[in-house]
């Protein structure tokens, strides 16, 4: 059986961002590379190298970031790959504690993640994960060998205990250069939008009232929207309309920003909330 690949990228992780993101694409290794080649040949044909969500301001950006958004859909509603974005909240009652530490918190976030897509790929054993570059983080001693283990209950100070589940085996886990790798970029920009829906909620609100009604652009209540701004919004409206099309469950009415309510359409956005009063964010620790 071919195995599986998982590349992935995080956005506003760091202590100035309110909402920290990850996203994964995931499939067998002949689905990536595929994916791979299909959005090369999109940067070829504009002769550029990468895209970024945080770069897209209109013109030539935003017409590659929706070629790619709509390269990725199409993969996923034809069952190729599976999309995963978790989105966490660092003012809430689990983060919003005296010395956090953001980068600890990152692990056990990527952690959630990653064990996410195991159970959405129970039948794949054998992986190789491709995370972009990010030296704070040893990927094989504190992420992997952890997603490893049947049984974590001598590391739960560090992760969730969990028995009786199945880990796979990652043969490979090598930070990548993003932009060698279009995957990667891809997860970027997915895990941009949905962020973004949380960040820039009333903002995306404003927007789309103003694309049904351009008398609102005149209210003395409308918010807002700057230039750098707009063509993000843009994109994010682009992603969930070309997801409606394919009936992909993306919802944004019920909390005002992205999400889905199950995974049968092979992408899962999950904002994440504590479990219980003692789900905590990890702290730093004091060197003696």
């Amino acid at each position: 059986m071919d195995r599986g690949v998982i590349f992935s990228d995080e956005s506003g992780q760091d202590n100035d961002n309110r909402y920290g993101a990850i996203c994964t694409v995931s499939g067998y290794r002949k689905n990536l590379i595929s994916l791979h080649q299909c959005l090369e040949t999109i940067m070829t044909d504009y002769s550029k190298s990468e895209i970024k969500f945080k770069d897209v301001k209109g013109g030539l950006k935003l017409k590659i970031a929706k070629e790619f958004v709509v390269q990725g859909l199409n993969e996923i509603d034809s069952k190729n790959i599976k999309i995963h974005v978790l989105v966490w909240d660092k003012q809430d009652a689990r983060h919003n504690i005296q010395n956090r530490c953001d980068i600890q918190n990152l692990k056990r976030m990527y952690y959630k993640i990653l064990k996410e897509v195991k159970k959405d790929w129970s039948y794949i054993n054998d992986w190789s994960f491709y995370p972009d570059e990010f030296t704070a983080i040893n990927w094989q001693d504190d992420i992997v060998k952890y997603v490893e283990k049947t049984k974590l209950f001598n590391n739960s100070e560090l992760f969730d205990a969990v028995s009786q589940f199945k880990f796979p085996n990652y043969q490979k886990a090598v930070e990548k250069d993003s932009k060698l790798m279009y995957n990667i970029q891809l997860t970027d920009l997915f895990a941009g939008i949905v962020r973004g829906s949380r960040l820039n909620s009333k903002e995306y609100i404003q927007y789309l009232e103003n694309q049904k009604n351009q008398i609102s652009l005149f209210k003395e209540n409308s918010i807002s929207i700057s230039s750098n701004l707009k063509p993000k919004l843009e994109l994010m409206h682009y992603f969930k309309e070309e997801s409606s099309k394919r009936k992909l469950g993306v919802g944004f009415k019920e909390n005002n920003y992205f999400e889905t309510f199950n995974k049968k359409n092979n992408i899962f956005i999950w904002h994440y909330k504590a479990k219980s009063e003692y789900d905590k964010a990890p702290i730093k620790v004091k060197k003696t």
